[in-house]
């Protein structure tokens, strides 16, 4: 057992969940990956299969990362659905029952003391609409927003934290390079993000790693933004700045 802990990363094998994973790895900590995907030749972090598009019980999942790394520190979420079924019910499956199931499969299988959390990736679209996403993500993004709160209260009576983050379109691995080669949609976010820029994934990674550390511990059931300051404008301003008026 790792003397700091150990840390389940559910879809942790790509993008902002392998940041995560090799984040949490980095500081010493024992990982568990939990995907459908295997890891591809990464020594530093566990395993354990499985379809959160399939999943009717967290029974066997939760078993296997106990018997790989014993009780759990800390518990991240960065899956979504990226099935070619019926978005609707992929999305409300993956985002939402998958979370809900492996929340409630976990809640007696956290460390007995110490610093213990919960943190989620949800979205900008938990609160806002945007035509780049279906419906259905939009829904689910709410709904995970709201699935926290309720465990805020719910798992906050154990002495677990849990919190969400909702970033801002980012630059991870393996999309960076369409957004460096496209000049004017880069020149896009330098116009609209009040920071200048858009942002890294990183950036999403460092909160999460905040959220999940001693000096969190009295922060419960909140849902932050990561955008560069975007959601604190209102579109009347934006618009005029970007038409130059």
């Amino acid at each position: 057992m790792n003397s700091k802990g150990h840390v389940a990363v559910v879809g942790g094998s790509k993008g902002l969940g392998k940041a995560v994973s090799l984040r949490f790895a980095e500081q010493g900590y024992a990982v568990t990956v939990i995907s459908r995907n295997p890891l591809v030749a990464e020594a530093r972090l566990n395993h354990v299969a499985a379809d959160l598009e399939t999943m009717t019980s967290s029974e066997a999942v939760v078993q296997e990362v106990l018997r790989v790394g014993g009780n759990i520190r800390y518990l991240i979420f960065c899956q979504r659905y990226r099935g070619s079924g019926d978005p609707w019910q992929g999305e409300i499956q993956v985002s939402l029952t998958a979370t809900r199931l492996l929340i409630n499969g976990f809640a007696d299988h956290f460390c007995q003391d110490g610093d213990r959390a919960i943190g989620v990736v949800s979205s900008v679209y938990a609160e806002f609409v945007g035509g780049s996403q279906p419906e259905s993500y939009h829904v689910a993004k709410a709904g995970l927003n709201q699935l926290v709160k309720y465990n805020a209260w719910v798992m906050g009576r154990k002495g677990i934290r849990i919190n969400a983050i909702m970033p801002l379109t980012y630059l991870k691995a393996e999309s960076q390079n369409y957004y460096l080669a496209n000049e004017d949609l880069m020149r896009l976010y330098q116009q609209f993000v009040p920071m200048g820029t858009i942002g890294r994934a990183e950036d999403s990674v460092n909160l999460l790693e905040f959220l999940c550390s001693k000096k969190a511990s009295f922060i419960n059931g909140q849902a932050i933004f990561v955008d560069g300051g975007v959601s604190v404008i209102w579109p009347e301003e934006l618009a005029k700045s970007m038409a130059g008026l």
